[in-house]
């Protein structure tokens, strides 16, 4: 056990690094899980991250809003959901975002369905594993991406995902990313466009050039905050600055789909992979795990969701407002609560290492 969590320290500390866009026909491994829906809950903050005997998983307490924010409005925007944007910060703790301070996304959060406390990624936060859960609905077991870097015998993210269902579906499907070992969270034949770009203001140039193009969903991944993290630490000023490029960059995109006629009729939903704690997240620590998550858009009723999150919810999510078929297998649930709807799953709020599947002997 201890040779296995020093190679688990190593692979999470080299897998921030993007890796060749080299990809192969080998056939992918098989992996199997067991399904994380339940129809009870107790409490979130009684989540214990096994790893490791002192990482408790509990609210980071500087997470809050309440200080930087007036009562959320009340009267949700009207209109039909045609499109969704699915914007990721890589390594954005949530409470990083009134400290840094990221002012376009605060008053974005104003009319928003949001949680800055109850929100979690999957039992390895990082990149790659996060970022499949959050776009294939399915924990890492079942969608095959349990390591941060790209390995050509491990194939794409396996498993029907947003991008499959909604590609299926005729809509215009557009990734733009910062790290190109991303091309692993989905098939080519699936996304219409690919772009790669680095740096903030390099991304949301690409972004705002695919929106006036239409899409039906876009994903938007922005590397600086991790990036940062690494080299400077998380929560430090370096961090800080290149969130507030990530807040400008998301100003523009606000605007063109504005300017282009498709903001009353966009969902739009913002989150992080994983968070970060000294120059790493290594899963030790709350603060690696808990990630923000917003949703703004026609038919949102502003406010603070109290229901525990998952990062698989994004895609589920994506997909009942697309109005899209939920897949069976999904370990996401539509996130009910942010359109003032009943929630009729829920996860289980006693369950230890969301989506954890390693074995500890």
């Amino acid at each position: 056990m201890k040779n296995f969590r020093i190679l688990f320290v190593y692979l999470l500390l080299t897998g921030c690094i993007s890796n060749p866009n080299l990809w192969g026909s080998e056939p992918p491994l098989n992996f199997t899980a067991t399904p994380s829906i339940v129809e009870t809950a107790t409490s979130f903050l009684t989540q214990t991250i096994t790893p490791s005997p002192t990482a408790i998983l509990s609210p980071s307490p500087t997470a809050k809003v309440e200080d930087v924010l007036p009562e959320p409005t009340a009267t949700p925007l009207s209109g039909e959901i045609k499109r969704v944007l699915i914007i990721s910060y890589d390594g954005m703790r949530p409470d990083a975002i009134a400290a840094a301070p990221m002012d376009n996304l605060l008053e974005l959060i104003k009319t928003s369905a949001y949680t800055l406390t109850n929100a979690i990624t999957v039992a390895y936060p990082s990149t790659l594993p996060s970022h499949a859960a959050m776009l294939s609905g399915l924990c890492m077991a079942k969608n095959g991406i349990i390591l941060d870097r790209y390995y050509k015998y491990m194939g794409y993210s396996k498993g029907v995902d947003i991008f499959d269902l909604a590609h299926a579906a005729g809509m215009r499907t557009v990734m733009v990313v910062s790290k190109d070992k991303l091309r692993q969270l989905a098939e080519p034949e699936t996304t219409d466009v690919f772009e790669v770009r680095y740096g903030e203001s390099a991304v949301s140039k690409e972004a705002v050039a695919q929106i006036s193009q239409g899409f039906g969903l876009m994903f938007v991944h922005f590397a600086g905050a991790d990036l940062r993290g690494h080299k400077y630490g998380w929560m430090s000023d370096a961090q800080f600055t290149v969130l507030r490029e990530g807040d400008e960059a998301l100003g523009n995109i606000l605007t063109a789909l504005d300017e282009n006629g498709l903001r009353n009729s966009t969902l739009i939903i913002i989150t992080a992979d994983h968070g970060g704690h000294d120059r790493n997240h290594t899963g030790f620590v709350s603060e690696d795990f808990h990630i923000p998550w917003i949703a703004s858009g026609p038919g949102i009723i502003p406010g603070e969701i109290t229901a525990l999150l998952q990062t698989m919810d994004t895609a589920a999510t994506a997909a009942y407002a697309l109005d899209l078929p939920q897949q069976a297998d999904w370990d996401g649930i539509p996130v009910y609560e942010a359109f003032g709807k009943p929630r009729l799953k829920i996860h289980p709020e006693s369950v230890q290492w969301p989506c954890h599947q390693w074995n500890d002997h």
